[in-house]
Formats: C-alpha cells, structure tokens, sequence
C-alpha cells in the first residue's frame, strides 16, 4: 500500500494536460538502448505499446514528446561507444533493456534518469540504495529476482523428477552482479532438496554448444539459463543445444521456450510497459526519481513447450498443466 500511495502522490502532479505544460518547450526526449535488434518482434511489439500508453496521457509525439531507439551489438566497446553517443545527447530520460545496459548507462551519468525495464537484481547490481527508496538517478522494473530459486528448482524437478544436479549457465560480465546474488540462492535452494548445483560460466558464443555438451554428460542433469542479457540474446543457440543433448531445462523468459526450450517461470511482462509510461510521465512532470521505488511483477507467467518434453520423453504432469499461463504444442 506504501507504494500505491506514493505513486498517487506523485500522479496529483500531473494537473495539466502535458500538451499545455510543455507548450513552450521542445519535445521531451526518451532514449531507448536495448540489446536486441530494433525490428525482434519482442523491441517492435513493447515499444509500440509504450508509445500508445503515453500518447493516452497526453504526450503528443513529434510536438511534447520525442523517442530515439539505440540498439547494441556484442561487439567489443559497443556497449560502450553507445551509451557515450546517447548520454552526449543528453535525453531527459534513458530506458534501458536489461542489467547490462543499465550498469553501463549509470556508469555513464548520474544525472540523467534511467529507467530499467528488466533489469534482474537491482539492489545487489548496485543500480538502487533500496527498493523502496532508490536514492539515485535510476529505478524501473524486475520481473526477476534471486528469491525466485526455489520456485525454479522446484518447477524443474517436477517435470523432470531425475534431476539430481542442476548445471546453471551464465556469462559473468553480463549476468546481474557477476551472477552472485542468483548462485547464492540456487545453492541455498538445491541443499534444501539435496541437489548439486554445478557453476558453469562462460563467455562467447562459441563457448554455449560445448558447454551444455559437457553437463549432458552427467548424470541426472537438469539446465538452467541464468537472467541475463548474452543468454537472452542467444536464447535459440542456448534452446537448441539442450534439446540436441536431451537435457531438461528451466528458463527466466518465455523466448527460450518459443525457440525450443522446455519450460520458462518469469514475473508477467505485461506489467513492464504500464510502469514504464507511468513513471516517464511523472518524470516528465517534475518527481524525483530517487522516491520511485522499484516496481516488481505482481503476477507471474509458467509457459510449457509440450513438443520439447516429448522428445524428452517426459510427461507434463496435471499440476503443471493446471498451473501453465501458456502451453506450446
């Protein structure tokens, strides 16, 4: 309730239309730097509904508001360069698409604010003093948490009740924290139901196929794919090797699923878009970013790739079935 009535607080800022208060002015520029091409249908489909979100409360593109989309390629110093160009242009406010983007832009600047539409971990990658009070220039959005292990483990077990030992998969420059936070908790979740938990970083492309290749090895293996950006961006490559090798497999996204992937449990999406236009709306209109708390997912989302278990030769179980937001054929 604290937070509701603070952002109601803030909303009775909002006393004039936004085309009048910023008749004077020049439009309000929004920077978007994401980590996947401009046209993924994932980039098309959540910032087309951010623009209408915001043209609902009153911010007319083109005359009060105006956007500039950046995307990022894995290139060594892309990152970098990219976030240099956008903080030169000084943008009134910076969304950023994961934890990566957002360490890099709040490395960049302390003045401008960013907003962090994914980002996993915000207060253990250091981008929030706290949740509830941010106390810098940055807060947004998580659909993804370290508390949210157990509920991983347990999910994957149920399908694939062998699994003895769990193979985590992360890179550790882009992982939030390195991946610390979410080790910590996986190997506090698996002692509690005596599984393994077998660390496995890396960090090229090159390095997924082989990778996935040496856990399949083991016996009573299960996957999962750590939030973060790199496996995010090559969740096909990451899909596609654990059904070559027949390893059951848990992910933080949906994507992973729809290219192939076993089973994903994530805080709903659906949420991101309307948090984000609130808040650059209040922005816009004079609160202070540091009283914005960080907004977590208040529902959450269990989609089944029923082709991937068959070839498993698992069976979905009625509990899982019963409980699926989405069941891929």
């Amino acid at each position: 309730m604290r937070r509701r009535s603070l952002l109601a607080a803030f909303a009775a800022l909002a006393v004039w239309p936004a085309a009048r208060a910023n008749a004077q002015r020049p439009p309000r520029i929004i920077a978007f730097l994401v980590g996947l091409p401009l046209d993924h249908p994932v980039v098309v489909e959540r910032y087309d509904r951010l623009r209408r979100l915001l043209a609902g409360r009153g911010w007319v593109e083109g005359q009060t508001i105006g956007f500039r989309l950046f995307t990022v390629t894995s290139e060594p110093g892309a990152l970098a360069a990219r976030v240099a160009e956008i903080v030169a242009g000084r943008p009134d406010i910076i969304c950023a698409g994961s934890s990566t983007e957002t360490a890099a832009l709040l490395a960049a600047t302390k003045r401008i604010p960013v907003l962090f539409t994914t980002a996993s971990d915000p207060v253990g990658s250091g981008f929030v003093r706290s949740l509830e009070r941010p106390d810098g220039n940055a807060t947004g959005f998580s659909n993804n948490d370290p508390a949210m292990a157990p509920k991983w483990i347990e999910l994957l077990r149920e399908i694939a009740p062998a699994t003895t030992r769990l193979g985590v998969l992360y890179n550790p420059a882009t992982a939030p924290a390195g991946g610390a936070g979410y080790l910590a908790a996986l190997r506090t979740g698996a002692r509690l139901v005596d599984l393994a938990v077998v660390d496995t970083p890396l960090s090229a492309v090159s390095e997924i196929e082989p990778a996935i290749a040496t856990l399949a090895r083991e016996e009573g293996i299960g996957l999962f794919a750590m939030p973060d950006s790199f496996l995010f961006r090559n969740a096909a490559r990451v899909a596609g090797a654990a059904a070559r090798h027949r390893l059951p497999a848990i992910y933080p996204y949906e994507v992973f699923v729809e290219a192939g992937g076993l089973l994903s449990y994530s805080g709903g999406r659906d949420e991101t878009e309307e948090l984000i236009a609130g808040y650059i709306d209040l922005i816009l209109r004079g609160a202070n970013i540091a009283e914005l708390p960080v907004q977590f997912s208040r529902s959450f989302e269990l989609v089944i790739n029923e082709a991937a278990a068959a070839a498993l030769g698992l069976a979905v179980p009625t509990s899982l079935r019963v409980r699926a937001t989405r069941m891929i054929a």
